[in-house]
């Protein structure tokens, strides 16, 4: 397991479109089980685009997803993760980043009491790396 991955605060996860165009999201990441996982909306369209191709790649950067010069691309694949994973995930994302977490479903709980938020239960993609 790549030591820059595990101490990364943030990772640039990027997916491929049908047309093979790569996008890159900040997430946060863990170890889980042999690869890194994060947590996600079910219906994100990360989700969608892993269905049609399980490319993936890892890249530690910033909030804004910006990747220093020199970071090393980890180059993966990924699955979306059953329930019971996703709530490992998301245990293991709270210990991580408590505060942040914290925070993030505070303002999430907002969101949906003004109907803006989802009410889907979260997911999580895990990328094993090659």
């Amino acid at each position: 397991m790549p030591a820059d991955l595990d101490s990364a605060k943030y990772v640039s996860f990027v997916t491929y479109k049908k047309d093979g165009t790569p996008v890159a999201t900040p997430v946060w990441v863990v170890p889980f089980e042999g690869g890194y996982a994060f947590t996600t909306e079910p219906n994100a369209y990360k989700v969608r685009r892993l269905h049609n191709d399980a490319r993936a790649t890892l890249t530690v950067c910033d909030m804004r997803g910006k990747i220093s010069e020199g970071a090393t691309t980890h180059i993966g694949s990924a699955v979306v993760l059953s329930e019971d994973d996703a709530e490992k995930v998301s245990k293991l994302i709270e210990k991580k980043y408590s505060i942040g977490t914290k925070l993030l479903g505070v303002m999430s709980f907002v969101k949906k009491i003004l109907g803006k938020g989802s009410t889907a239960g979260d997911g999580a993609i895990k990328v094993t790396l090659h």
